[in-house]
């Protein structure tokens, strides 16, 4: 019985083991083919987008633009206590940050529950905007039950 136990753990062990994903060489498992590469060569797009959420103090924008097998672009957030912007750049050698900017905020989060929220977008030309309005909830009522 232990001998089996055993064994099953020892096949289980090795069967487990992280596999390889790619070649021996080191060279990737994928390789675009010509028509998939003709179809990259030829992407272009340009979007934009953003978010000022004045409800809960948070902000996020982001920027891209796709000539080809090149793209460039950048986000920014915010959480209350600092706005994180990063700007990176991908093509055939892969993605790269080429610069990153922190800035502190004064205070904190300033949180606003009858504040606004404002989301844009652009892409391909059109823009799409709207803007909610923040409306309170009122917390549960309390039940009392009165036994007769």
């Amino acid at each position: 019985m232990y001998k089996e136990l055993v064994v099953i753990f020892f096949v289980t062990a090795v069967t487990a083991r992280p596999q390889k994903h790619e070649k021996p060489n080191g060279t990737p498992n994928y390789a675009p083919n010509e028509f998939e590469l003709e179809q990259n060569r030829a992407a272009r797009y340009e979007f934009s987008s953003s978010i000022e959420d004045n409800i809960n103090d948070l902000s996020h924008q982001r920027e891209e633009v796709r000539e080809g097998l090149n793209v460039k672009g950048s986000y920014s957030y915010s959480d209350g206590y600092y706005q994180r912007t990063v700007f990176y750049e991908a093509d055939d050698k892969g993605y790269r940050v080429t610069k990153t900017e922190v800035t502190p905020l004064e205070g904190g989060p300033n949180i606003d529950l009858m504040g606004t929220a404002s989301v844009n977008n652009n892409a391909h030309g059109r823009t799409v905007a709207y803007r909610v309005q923040s409306v309170p909830v009122p917390g549960p009522v309390p039940k009392v039950i009165t036994e007769a």
